[in-house]
């Protein structure tokens, strides 16, 4: 019984907790944040870590297979990770920043709804992916080397404004002036200036992976994660439709059709719900109108719950920064995968 139970523990730490060596002390399997707490008898949603460093492990199966691929993936993406870190610096502000984010982001694509994983994927993203994506699209951090070609600099010239230098990339201004450390309106430039730039159009345009089981929005830009946001959905007799497809519009102040007296109400009045933004789906892929992303003003305002006509909720501020990334479909798609 020793040795089963020895074998259990192992192989639970190697599945689970394989790939977290870096930038800690070896230990032993049974020990992983990833792994069981206990064998078999230990009831799912009970377990702990044994670390009293790790945090709560989410409930998993006794041994939770990694995919070779994401395996692969993730060995990778800690290689660049650890050698980035030398010395102490950060890899988030390192120059190759980019391909560590990269890495990464590949490594959770491959990691998305996996049986188990999901301990293993929320640790990627707070750990990695959400300091990376912080650097690279929403702060004002130059990457003069990028290898993934995604993020530029370019030299203001004579006449152009924000919005001209955003269009040339597939960018909205607000999401320039974002990255020039200027509020979303400004439009102050002087020919010569230097600015960091996305070629976002170049890279494949923005997507949006919506899961509905866990409620998070993910926004990936030009292939690389860029942030992830606690929604909520569609309730059960409104449920919020599978599938893939893109956004059609991006508007601000939107106003709003009550879905059961079809009044159309004005942004600004009480009983617009909506929110500061809308960015509605295309029917085609999921066989619904009406579905998309906004705010919301009512007093029953919550996150993580199924309560919406089928829409995506967001908190209002988070919806005006997704807004603010995202470019207008005809400048830049934004493509949309709607997952259980």
């Amino acid at each position: 019984m020793k040795a089963l139970v020895l074998l259990v523990l192992v192989v639970g730490g190697v599945a689970g907790g394989w790939w977290w060596w870096s930038n800690r002390t070896p230990a032993p399997a049974e020990v992983s944040p990833f792994a069981p707490s206990a064998p078999a008898e230990v009831s799912p949603g009970n377990g702990s870590s044994t670390s009293s460093t790790s945090p709560t492990p989410l409930p998993l199966p006794a041994v939770a297979e990694v995919p070779d691929a994401a395996k692969a993936l993730l060995v990778k993406a800690d290689g660049l990770w650890d050698a980035a870190a030398q010395g102490g610096a950060s890899p988030a502000t390192a120059k190759n920043a980019p391909e560590i984010a990269r890495a990464y982001s590949e490594a959770l694509n491959a990691l998305y709804n996996q049986p188990g994983q999901a301990e293993l994927e929320q640790r990627i993203v707070a750990e990695r992916l959400t300091p990376l994506g912080n650097e690279l699209f929403f702060a004002k951090t130059r990457f003069a080397e990028d290898a993934t070609g995604l993020i530029g600099v370019h030299q203001v010239a004579s006449g152009e404004s924000p919005e001209v230098i955003a269009k040339k990339y597939g960018m909205s201004f607000e999401f320039l002036n974002r990255l020039r450390g200027k509020g979303p309106e400004d439009s102050s430039l002087k020919p010569g200036d230097s600015l960091k730039v996305i070629k976002v159009k170049e890279k494949g345009g923005f997507h949006l992976r919506i899961d509905k089981s866990d409620y998070l929005l993910d926004c990936s830009v030009g292939g690389i994660f860029a942030k992830r946001y606690v929604i909520s959905h569609g309730a059960a007799v409104s449920p919020t439709p599978l599938g893939k497809t893109r956004l059609v519009n991006r508007v601000w102040h939107p106003d709003w059709t009550h879905p059961e007296t079809n009044e159309v109400l004005t942004y600004g009045d009480p009983r617009n719900i909506l929110g500061p933004i809308w960015l509605p789906f295309d029917d085609v892929g999921i066989g619904q109108r009406g579905i998309g992303i906004h705010g919301y003003t009512a007093a029953d305002s919550k996150l993580g719950a199924m309560v919406s006509h089928g829409c995506v909720r967001m908190e209002n501020d988070a919806a005006e920064e997704l807004y603010r990334t995202l470019s207008h479909p005809d400048r830049c798609p934004a493509s949309v995968e709607v997952v259980d």
